[in-house]
């Protein structure tokens, strides 16, 4: 865990230099060797729109939903099924989402017709503001990926949703198993995307 922690340090204070490092350094430091030395399941996440990186661990389990802290507990995602249904301490954070239809079109239930998809964020005066989507996998091909030192037979799927002004693509690699592997979903304005990988 302390080499983690250190890494995660190290880049906190670079941040807090002049020149950031470039986004992505943190995850070119995330070596097989390093996440061999954490116990517990380790995700990276990489806020696009924040220009910020880190690894989460789980810290509660609760009824199919997964809460994912970092490891000075200053930041939280919640996943169900790999998806992002929550973000907090991120800035105009994703309060809920009802990620139900793309759930089911990752497990192949989808027909492959449209589906809704519903977010809840909060705006600059904590107000909720609700997003409903329209979506679409437009993609699902094998596609080979590797993390860290292990290739996977993985199905990637291209998700692309649609609200009035705005169309957005979520990106997934899934196993046989139809667990997410690595992903890259829509949050909202600020957040932009976040970059998800399963380390361990």
């Amino acid at each position: 865990m302390m080499r983690i922690v250190s890494l995660v340090t190290l880049i906190a204070v670079l941040a807090g230099c002049s020149e950031r490092p470039p986004f992505g350094t943190f995850r070119a430091g995330l070596t097989p060797e390093v996440v061999a030395t954490v116990d517990n399941e380790l995700l990276y996440i990489g806020v696009e729109g924040l220009s910020t990186e880190s690894t989460v661990q789980p810290a509660e389990r609760i009824d199919g939903v997964i809460n994912w802290r970092t490891v000075d507990n200053s930041s939280e995602i919640a996943t169900r099924n790999g998806l992002i249904v929550a973000t907090r301490s991120l800035g105009n954070d994703l309060m809920s989402a009802d990620v139900t239809g793309s759930v089911a079109a990752l497990q192949g239930r989808d027909g492959g017709e449209y589906y809704p998809r519903f977010h809840t964020l909060l705006d600059g005066e904590y107000q909720p503001q609700f997003t409903s989507f329209q979506c679409i996998i437009e993609n699902r091909v094998a596609e080979p990926l590797t993390i860290l030192d292990r290739t996977y037979s993985a199905i990637r799927l291209d998700e692309v949703c649609t609200t009035p002004g705005k169309t957005v693509t979520n990106t997934y690699w899934i196993d046989r198993d139809g667990g997410v592997l690595r992903s890259r979903q829509w949050i909202g304005e600020d957040v932009q995307y976040i970059q998800t990988e399963r380390l361990k």
